[in-house]
């Protein structure tokens, strides 16, 4: 019992001491807060209006150094966004609850609507306390302090003159100010203070005032400037026109993005929002001078007996990065400005150490230029003064002082020395590898080869790597993709290789692999085809699933070359021959191959010659409706005829065209020329043929494609019905998604469009049907299957389905009579071949036209 006693004694005692502890700190509490001077600073906008929270800031820094218990209490009206009665009434009964048992000693008003508010009620809610205001100018200061005794603050002195002055200097053509401002009173009144101050600093100065704009028309009219003699000068604006509540921070920086003649305000809180800067009125200064008239009533001064405090409130101040903008020079500012986001400069920073350092330098050099001289008497000296050994004591220890002397400088210029050995370290590894993935170079290559291939009874191969497509992913998916593809693809080579391997980047899609000390062939063979297995996995690391396969030319040191750059082209060579032969493999090198890309070379060489000689022709074959027996239209083909080369064959300089990108200004040529025949069929009285051309992938992925076709229509005046583009079913394969929408756009503009070669690649009915086909053009190879009725039905459903489709169907490569008799059992529309005619130039059209007979009739 006496235990339990104790117990509950000793509980008793804890709970007392608690209570006591929280009656004594609370009642410490109240009587520090009633001794203490009571603040309010209200202000009349919110607390994300940066003028408001600057002014605010310049307050609370002031009263904080005071050394003096100060309890402040900070309030924000919101007038701007909430201008009514109701919230000024909402306020007053929020303010009287909350401040009724407060005394306040000291109320700070911020702008005109805090400090109205602030006289109409401080006897009613805030204690009749004396007022301080700042932000208000003076017409607002005589309107709305009239007949109120107890209140003085800082006046807001708009003077726009310096900043005008500052604008002159910099452009003194400057003819038109744009001023910006709203229909508040404020705004009115700062809106003629600045049209005043302007006709007074230079009455030929033209003023265009923007009060009367909606918030859409100033953006509009802002945008459309272009007068370089002509600024911007925003005043007071927070609503427009309509009333519609405007961000000063939104509406400066946009109309600064928008506009191309230079913007200027009267605040400092524009800054960094798009302004130029000038003499610039801080709500900063003004709260801290508010705040220092405050201090002073707390001293015991009368505020009766303290006129309204005319202060400096301004900074001239530039924004850095708009003074780059408008190409203005340093010089023109005036001098002691304040320049923000300038980047920063060391020497400016610390220039009276640089200078110090440099003079020490210079001191240095010449104590060591001093003292090598002197060391040059002593050693003079010594020679004469050989006998006196206490001389020669001495001697040594000057010669002691000058050893040390030099070992500080040879440790100084051995730090020197190795800052330039790991610069150049880094100028060589940057010489030696790609920028882009870190491999060694084609430089690399070069320096590397003179090691590898001097190798006595080894052989080694070099593996020549190019992706196939690129040029696709780089058009279609931008080239900042293609650099990351390029990345991945190092990576996983990286990944793949073998200890007797070594990587290098060429150029652009091109890497090349070493593969050294093998024994035969099938061993570079068999790594090829590990290399080609292995990216048959897709990259997903790239934001979607991509395939990307390899093209792979090999050549054999010694057995082709012991020259590097004769491997490098042997390589390349064999890598073309996979390209043509379909990508995705590896080929080994082979004189044979060297023919045929000694004969691309000189196609490539004289491309231009012939494009600028008008070697090329446009030839016509005859499309043939076989239930007429009469031409229905013609398909443009592409003819060379090269003064150096002979005939060259469609198939080896079209291909090469698409590889160099020439094939676009050759597309041009022929859709033109097209154009034009067609024009002159119209003239002859043949207005109802047609002339199909054929369009390549690289053309179809020019932005200004379709603007092109329409345009080059226009030009000859020929219906786009009459226009027909075929084009290959590889082209929807590589760029469906891409091709898909603007053939819509082309045929949605009457153009026909052509499948040609249907059946020959990847046909499918599911992406047929979502094509705007016109025509289907069966491949001549399923054509030249046609032996007998029977055997051959297969071309027959493909008649079928493109006429159940709604498209006309036409037959290519019909040379056999037999063929047609199919062809017309089935139900084609048209046929094009040699059986009727071969493609002939323009000026054998006409007599053909004329006779109409179809030559298999004769």
């Amino acid at each position: 019992m006496l235990g339990k006693g104790r117990r509950l004694l000793k509980v008793a005692v804890i709970v007392i001491i608690l209570f006591l502890s929280v009656h004594l700190s609370q009642k410490m509490y109240a009587e520090e807060e009633s001794n203490s001077i009571k603040i309010l600073v209200l202000n009349s906008y919110s607390q994300d209006f940066t003028w408001t929270d600057e002014q605010t800031e310049g307050i609370k820094d002031k009263l904080e150094d005071y050394d003096t218990n100060i309890s402040l209490f900070v309030e924000y009206m919101d007038c701007k966004n909430y201008p009514t009665k109701e919230n000024l009434d909402y306020l007053f009964d929020y303010y009287k609850f909350k401040y009724q048992n407060k005394k306040i000693d000291i109320i700070i008003a911020t702008d005109d609507a805090a400090l109205q508010f602030a006289l109409e009620n401080r006897a009613k809610i805030f204690s009749d306390a004396p007022i301080v205001f700042c932000g208000v100018n003076q017409e607002g200061v005589d309107t709305i302090t009239k007949g109120y005794d107890r209140v003085t603050g800082v006046l807001e002195v708009i003077d726009p003159t310096e900043t005008l002055k500052i604008a002159k200097n910099i452009n003194p053509s400057l003819k038109t100010i744009y001023i910006l401002y709203d229909n508040s009173d404020s705004g009115l009144s700062t809106g003629n203070i600045v049209a005043n101050a302007i006709k007074k600093y230079d009455s030929n100065i033209e003023i265009i005032e923007w009060n009367n704009l909606t918030y859409e028309e100033v953006i509009r009219e802002a945008s459309e400037l272009n007068d370089k003699n002509s600024i911007i000068m925003i005043c007071t604006y927070f609503s427009d026109v309509n009333n519609k509540i405007i961000k000063m921070d939104d509406i400066t920086r946009e109309i600064s993005e928008i506009s191309k003649v230079p913007l200027y305000y009267l605040y400092d809180f524009g800054l960094n929002n798009g302004i130029i800067g000038g003499s610039l009125q801080s709500g900063r200064l003004q709260g801290e001078n508010a705040a220092a008239m405050a201090i002073s009533i707390i001293e015991g001064k009368d505020p009766n007996n303290m006129p309204v405090f005319i202060a400096d409130t301004t900074r001239t101040v530039f924004d850095y990065n708009q003074i780059l903008r408008f190409d203005i020079p340093l010089n023109a500012l005036p001098k002691n400005s304040e320049l923000i986001n300038k980047p920063f400069s060391f020497y400016e920073t610390y220039k009276p150490l640089v200078l110090g350092v440099t003079a020490a330098f210079f001191v240095l050099l010449i104590f060591a230029s001093s003292l090598l001289f002197y060391i040059y008497k002593i050693q003079k000296m010594k020679q004469k003064l050989s006998e006196s050994h206490e001389e020669l004591t001495q001697l040594y220890k000057e010669l002691s002082a000058s050893d040390e002397a030099m070992k500080l400088q040879y440790d100084e210029i051995t730090k020197i020395n190795e800052k330039i050995r790991l610069s150049e370290e880094k100028l060589t590894y940057l010489a030696y590898h790609d920028s882009i993935t870190g491999l060694p170079n084609k430089l690399s290559l070069y320096e590397h080869a003179k090691y590898i291939f001097e190798a006595e009874n080894k052989k080694a191969g070099l593996l020549f790597i190019d992706i196939d497509n690129f040029k696709y992913v780089n058009d279609t998916l931008g080239h900042a993709f293609g650099d990351k593809l390029i990345v991945n693809v190092s990576d996983r080579l990286t990944a793949l290789l073998k200890e007797n391997c070594s990587l290098y980047r060429l150029s652009g899609d091109e890497f090349i692999i070493i593969l050294n000390n093998i024994d035969n062939k099938k061993q570079a063979e068999e790594y090829a085809s590990f290399l080609l297995t292995n990216f048959l996995k897709d990259f997903d690391s790239l934001g979607s699933n991509l395939h990307v396969s390899l093209s792979i030319g090999i050549a054999l040191y010694p057995d082709h070359s012991n020259e590097l750059e004769q491997l490098l082209k042997y390589a390349d060579i064999a890598m073309y021959h996979v390209k043509e032969a379909g990508r995705k493999n590896y080929m080994v090198y082979d004189q044979t191959m060297n023919e045929a890309f000694t004969e691309r070379v000189a196609i490539e060489k004289h491309l231009q010659n012939a494009f600028d000689n008008n070697e090329f022709q446009v030839y016509y074959q005859p499309q043939l409706d076989i239930r007429t027996n009469k031409i229905s239209g013609f398909e443009a083909l592409l003819r060379w005829n090269s003064p150096v080369l002979g005939s060259v064959s469609p198939l080896k300089f079209i291909k090469v065209a698409e590889d160099t990108h020439f094939i676009i200004p050759l597309g041009k040529l022929v859709l033109q020329n097209a154009c034009d025949f067609l024009k002159r069929l119209k003239e002859n009285g043949y207005s109802d043929l047609t002339v199909s051309v054929n369009i390549s992938i690289l053309q179809l992925l020019q932005a200004d494609f379709i603007d092109f076709v329409n345009e080059t229509l226009s030009i000859y005046q020929i219906e786009p019905e009459l226009l027909e583009l075929e084009i290959t079913e590889s082209i929807l394969i590589e760029s469906f998604e891409i091709v898909t929408p603007r053939l819509q756009i082309l045929r949605d503009n009457k153009v026909k469009i052509a499948l040609d070669d249907f059946g020959k690649g990847y046909s499918s009915l599911s992406y047929l049907k979502q094509l705007p086909i016109t025509t289907l053009k069966v491949d001549k190879t399923f054509i030249d299957y046609i032996v007998g009725q029977n055997e051959d039905d297969f071309v027959g459903h493909i008649i079928s389905i493109g006429k159940n489709m709604g498209m006309c169907v036409i037959a290519e490569g019909v040379e056999h009579q037999n063929q047609l008799d199919y062809l017309i059992r089935h139900d084609c529309d048209k046929i094009q071949g040699f059986l009727f005619s071969r493609p002939i130039p323009e000026n054998k059209i006409y007599e053909l036209l004329d006779s109409q007979v179809p030559p298999y009739c004769q």
